[in-house]
């Protein structure tokens, strides 16, 4: 069987090379933000007046890890 130049895997009808590592791991930390700061965004929607002030950080970890997960969900 043949072999593929690039990535050295099988070459079938079907071969597609894996994507570097580096490219994921910018892909999921561009979610990531995106995510975040939706997550903030919902925040000021939701809290117009500023009373939860020290909810920042856990609506951005929570948009964070939302983004993330639905991302890696649809990938699939």
């Amino acid at each position: 069987m043949a072999t593929c130049p690039r990535c050295r895997g099988h070459l079938t009808d079907t071969h597609r090379c894996p994507r570097s590592r580096l490219s994921v791991g910018a892909e999921i930390a561009f979610v990531g933000l995106f995510g975040g700061f939706a997550g903030l965004l919902v925040l000021a929607i939701v809290d117009p007046g500023g009373v939860a002030t020290d909810m920042d950080l856990m609506a951005f970890a929570a948009g964070v890890l939302v983004m993330i997960g639905i991302h890696r969900l649809v990938r699939r």
